[in-house]
């Protein structure tokens, strides 16, 4: 019996969780507002496929992300002005990324990316460990496929243990 007791706490606790989508609704991430936050390596990447904003968002979120709490990761593929016209935005055809600890292995933390109700806007929610120190730098690797061909790059930002 005593042997059961750790599986049944488990269950106990599996049974007290909320699926992300109840999640949304309850911490009302469809209000917040993406932002560049100063922790951000860069906001804007420009690549030779196309121009893309970063911008995170959470509950909490005051210069950098909180561990522990789920966030949103928008990634918006910016239209180019070609000799003042504006240019329309390609069709990204496949996103890939992850989250690294930068300098410290904190294992590959898979984003998924899924394109939101605007046109060249991809969102992903996301959660990262805590960690001893107060402050963990973090990567973002992100794959875009884009007219048949890939393009990587990486945002650095700065996360906050609560």
């Amino acid at each position: 019996m005593l042997k059961q007791l750790p599986l049944v706490g488990f269950l106990l606790l599996l049974s007290a969780c909320q699926p992300v989508s109840e999640l949304d609704s309850v911490n009302g991430f469809n209000t917040l507002v993406p932002l560049c936050i100063t922790s951000q390596s860069q906001c804007q990447v420009n690549t030779e496929l196309a121009n893309f904003s970063i911008k995170f968002s959470q509950q909490q979120l005051s210069d950098n992300v909180k561990t522990e709490l789920p966030f949103l990761i928008e990634l918006t593929e910016l239209a180019e002005t070609v000799q003042s016209e504006q240019v329309t935005k390609q069709s990204i055809t496949n996103i890939s990324a992850y989250l690294e600890g930068k300098d410290m292995f904190m294992g590959k933390v898979p984003v998924f990316f899924e394109q939101s109700g605007k046109e060249g806007v991809y969102s992903a929610q996301s959660l990262l460990a805590s960690c001893s120190e107060e402050h963990m730098d973090w990567r973002m690797w992100i794959t875009i496929e884009l007219k048949g061909q890939e393009q990587t790059f990486f945002v650095d930002f700065t996360s906050q243990r609560l």
